[in-house]
């Protein structure tokens, strides 16, 4: 009977030490998880840190930027630079606003040239640019008319 107990009792130990090696593994696992988790939440946190201070450095900039176009955009200034600059400039005119329709009468150029007058045409050394600025805006809207004509063709 004594050898009975002693293997019964070995059996017991080999069961005892399975569960305390088993235990070991799974509390050496959690340890892992557990350091690699907080590992895992610093490196979060600095990236969250990086973010947060480049989105602060994002709206000062903004803010920079709203006070420039506050400054750019004052009515005093471009009037100033517009008399500075531009000192032709006159208001536009009536007659110089057309509709579609008018683009594609087979008399625009006459009408542009009765109601409009460019800086080009009255300056000779810029006539030659002129023609071949005028031949291509001829070509595009000829390509412009027909697309049009299409379009309308189809509906």
């Amino acid at each position: 009977m004594n050898s009975g107990m002693r293997s019964a009792s070995r059996g017991a130990r080999t069961e005892l030490n399975k569960s305390v090696v088993l235990s070991l593994i799974f509390l050496v696992f959690a340890g892992f998880c557990v350091s690699r988790m907080k590992y895992e939440v610093a490196f979060l946190k600095n990236k969250l840190k990086e973010i947060n201070a480049q989105l602060d450095r994002c709206q000062d900039d903004i803010k920079i930027y709203n006070a420039e176009w506050s400054y750019l955009n004052e009515p005093k200034r471009l009037q100033r630079l517009a008399t500075k600059y531009l000192p032709n400039l006159r208001p536009t005119e009536n007659r110089q606003i057309i509709n579609f329709e008018t683009l594609i009468r087979s008399d625009f150029d006459k009408e542009l040239s009765k109601n409009i007058t460019s800086p080009l045409e009255q300056n000779p050394k810029h006539q030659n640019a002129n023609r071949h600025a005028s031949e291509a805006f001829d070509s595009f809207l000829d390509k412009a008319i027909k697309k049009y004509e299409r379009a309308t063709e189809s509906d």
